[in-house]
Parts: structure tokens; C-alpha cells; sequence
């Protein structure tokens, strides 16, 4: 018998602390040390990271992070997926800002990817995560899916929302402006918020 492991064209080992909610717009759940099956191509997926944070191991509670999406291609390939060690709070808030996940070939090859934060609105007790990714790959982020797709392909799809032209009224989506406010601003460096704050503050 030939196994699952042989006829898979690429697999995906998660590394400490990973769980997986989103692979290829279908809800799949697979936590550490857990290997997925992906085919050759594009994938994206809805990651997050849950470790024990304290100052000693006596004193340690659970905390997750934000979730992220990544975006990478592949073919062919075992790769491993894994985060940084998180044993702090300042761990953790340096991973939820930096996204500095690593990807890899079982030969210790990088591989390239678009990492971003799939937002969240309010506290929520149960997230529908194939619906936010949904609505996160209309957006212009580069770990976006459809947005990745070429204007001229003449797909039937739910492209990526153009930008309203600055100073249009009535038609736009506020909602839409948080989220693209929110991921420009975690783009941007301190400089450039500090300058942004200054422009609001003078604004007002």
C-alpha cells in the first residue's frame, strides 16, 4: 500500500505552540507537532500561537495570540512552520507585532510569506474564521488572496475594494476605513505614527 505521506505533494509540520483554523478557505483544526497535507501551489492559512506565559513555572497561565494569516506557495516540499519561544507577556506582544513566524524546508531553507493579523471586532467568544477570512481576502493586505489576483484575469470574483478617492462622502464603508487605518498604522514605523498623531491632534 502506497501511504498518505508518499502520494502527498506538499506537508506542513506545526511547530510548539501552533494551531491551525483556516487551510485553503476550508476549517481545519491541527495544533502542535501535527502535520497537514497541502497540494503544489498557493495556500493560505489561519494560524495562532497559544503558550504558558509567566516568571516561573509555578506561575504560568495560557495566553494566545492574535490570529494571523499566512500566504506562501509551495510544491513538492516538507515544510515546518513554527514561532518564536514565547515565555513572557513581552514575548508575546513582540510576536503579535512582529509576526515573525518561520517557515522552512526540511533542508533549513526560508521560505517567503505574507503574514498579517485576521482582525477582530469587540470580544468574541466563538469566531467564524472561514467567514473572516472571507471578508479579509476583500481587502487590500498582502497575505490577502484575491487581492493577489491580476485585474486583467476577467475572474468572476470578489476582488479587492478599491481605495475611495480621498474627500468622497456618503458612499464609504466605514467599516472599511477602520480596517485599512488599523493595518497601515501596524505598517508604519514610530516615526511615522508619532507624525500621524501629531496631524490628527492638529486636526481636531
Amino acid at each position: 500500500m502506497i501511504s498518505a505521506q508518499a502520494s502527498a505533494d506538499t506537508t506542513l509540520e506545526l511547530g510548539s505552540c501552533l494551531q491551525t483554523h483556516v487551510v485553503n478557505g476550508q476549517e481545519m483544526t491541527a495544533g502542535a507537532g501535527e502535520s497537514i497535507t497541502l497540494g503544489n501551489g498557493t495556500q493560505q492559512l489561519v494560524v495562532d500561537c497559544t503558550a504558558n506565559l509567566g516568571r516561573s513555572d509555578d506561575d504560568t497561565f495560557p495566553e494566545t495570540s492574535e490570529a494571523f494569516v499566512l500566504l506562501f506557495k509551495a510544491a513538492d516540499a516538507n515544510l515546518t512552520l513554527s514561532a518564536p519561544e514565547l515565555q513572557t507577556r513581552r514575548d508575546m506582544d513582540s510576536f503579535n507585532r512582529k509576526q515573525n513566524f518561520r517557515l522552512v524546508t526540511d533542508t533549513g531553507t526560508p521560505v517567503n510569506y505574507q503574514v498579517d493579523v485576521l482582525e477582530k471586532e469587540g470580544f468574541q467568544v466563538f469566531r467564524d474564521y472561514p467567514e473572516e477570512l472571507a471578508a479579509f481576502n476583500r481587502t487590500e493586505s498582502p497575505a490577502a488572496l484575491l487581492s493577489r489576483l491580476p485585474a486583467s484575469s476577467g475572474a468572476n470574483t470578489n476582488s479587492a475594494k478599491p481605495l475611495p478617492e480621498a474627500g468622497s462622502q456618503g458612499a464609504v464603508d466605514q467599516e472599511t476605513v477602520r480596517q485599512m487605518l488599523r493595518y497601515w498604522y501596524l505598517q508604519a514605523d514610530t516615526e511615522t505614527r508619532n507624525e500621524w498623531k501629531n496631524w490628527i491632534q492638529s486636526s481636531n
